[in-house]
């Protein structure tokens, strides 16, 4: 089981995939969430928006199963997430100071499935709005 497949093609980003980035970047509250960095940015501002990434950790947006799953994404910035891409040994080291054994165990299993790209992200689409809905509840 790879951790990092070399891939260097280009992906398309979808509606979804802009959709998961908001979420994955709203619940770091717009900062780095490599321990070691902890940048803040802000939100309103589009410059410093592009500069905080949604990084795939253990599988990268090529792998569909795992392409919008919470458990295999962080925010990082721009520097983080090439450190991490240049490095992908310490992607491990940053999974493990944000998500339990089950949770990297569950998307490791989610690897191994085949899906349906085009209903797979309607799914995860309406999954992903849920996700937001409840995390703009928790805030108030």
């Amino acid at each position: 089981m790879p951790f990092y497949s070399g891939y260097t093609g280009k992906i398309k980003r979808g509606w979804t995939d802009q959709l998961f980035s908001q979420f994955i970047r709203e619940r770091a509250k717009w900062q780095c969430q490599n321990p070691k960095c902890e940048k803040k940015f802000d939100s309103k501002d589009g410059k410093q928006k592009r500069k905080l990434h949604c990084c795939h950790l253990g599988y990268g947006r090529a792998h569909i199963p795992t392409r919008w799953n919470e458990y295999n994404c962080l925010a990082l910035c721009i520097g983080c997430h090439q450190w991490v891409d240049q490095h992908p040994w310490r992607a491990i080291w940053l999974l493990n100071q944000h998500f339990n054994v089950e949770e990297i165990i569950w998307v490791k299993d989610q690897y191994r499935k085949k899906v349906n790209k085009k209903e797979f992200e309607l799914i995860e689409r309406e999954r992903i709005k849920k996700l937001i809905k409840e995390m703009d509840n928790e805030q108030r």
